[in-house]
C-alpha cells in the first residue's frame, strides 16, 4: 500500500531477483524511494529478474537504475555504490536481500552463488556502501534473510564498527521473524518509521 515514508529517500536493493528482492524494492519504490537495483551475479535469470523490478518501478514513476553485477566482487561492489551516488544522488540505505534458495547438492557452482550472496556479499555491500554513508553523515544497511537470526546484529554491527570506525551507519536484521515477500518488505518499512528508526 502506497505511503509516503521513504520520500526523497534513495535505497539500493541488491538480490537474486526473487520475490522477496521484488516485494522489498517494489514496496521501498511505493513508499516514495528512489531505487537502485543489482544483482547477486551477473547470469541471465538475474539479468531478466532484476530488469523485470526496475520496469515495475518505472510503472510506478520513481527514479531508479538496474545494474547486473557479481556482488561478491570487491570492485563491481564499490563502483554499484559510486553509481548510487552519481546517478540518484546518495543513499540512504543499502539492502541485501540474501532469500536465495538452498543450492542443489549435486552443483558446487550454486553452493558457491548461495554462501557469496548469504555470507561475502552482505558484509561487501555494508562496508561499499557504509564507508560512503559515513562520508555524507549515516544512513541504514538492511540484510533480508529469512534464515538469519536478528540477533547476529551485535555481531555484525561490531564487525562494521571496526571495519569503518565509530560513527557509520548500523545494521538491522530483518531476519527469521520475516520469513514471506510481504512480510519482508513490511520489515524492511518499519525500519524507517520513528519506532524501527535507529
Amino acid at each position: 500500500m502506497p505511503n509516503d515514508t521513504l520520500t526523497g529517500k534513495v535505497i539500493a536493493a541488491i538480490g537474486g531477483g526473487d520475490d522477496h528482492h521484488r516485494a522489498v524494492a517494489v514496496a521501498a519504490a511505493e513508499a516514495g524511494a528512489s531505487v537502485a537495483l543489482a544483482s547477486f551475479n551477473a547470469i541471465p535469470e538475474q539479468e531478466f529478474s532484476v530488469n523485470s523490478i526496475a520496469n515495475e518501478i518505472w510503472s510506478i514513476g520513481r527514479d531508479h537504475f538496474a545494474d547486473v553485477i557479481e556482488a561478491s566482487d570487491p570492485d563491481r561492489m564499490g563502483a554499484f555504490a559510486r553509481k548510487t551516488w552519481a546517478e540518484l544522488g546518495g543513499c540512504d540505505a543499502i539492502i541485501v536481500v540474501s532469500s536465495l534458495p538452498t543450492p542443489s547438492p549435486d552443483s558446487p557452482v550454486e553452493e558457491k552463488r548461495a554462501f557469496a550472496g548469504r555470507h561475502r556479499t552482505p558484509l561487501l555491500a555494508a562496508q561499499a556502501f557504509g564507508g560512503l554513508m559515513r562520508e555524507e553523515g549515516g544512513g541504514a544497511v538492511i540484510f533480508v534473510a529469512p534464515d538469519r537470526d536478528p540477533g547476529d546484529e551485535k555481531a555484525l554491527n561490531a564487525a562494521l564498527s571496526a571495519h569503518l570506525g565509530a560513527g557509520g551507519p548500523r545494521i538491522t536484521v530483518v531476519g527469521r521473524d520475516a520469513p514471506a515477500p510481504d512480510e519482508a518488505a513490511a520489515g524492511v518499512l518499519a525500519v524507517f518509521t520513528p519506532e524501527g528508526a535507529s
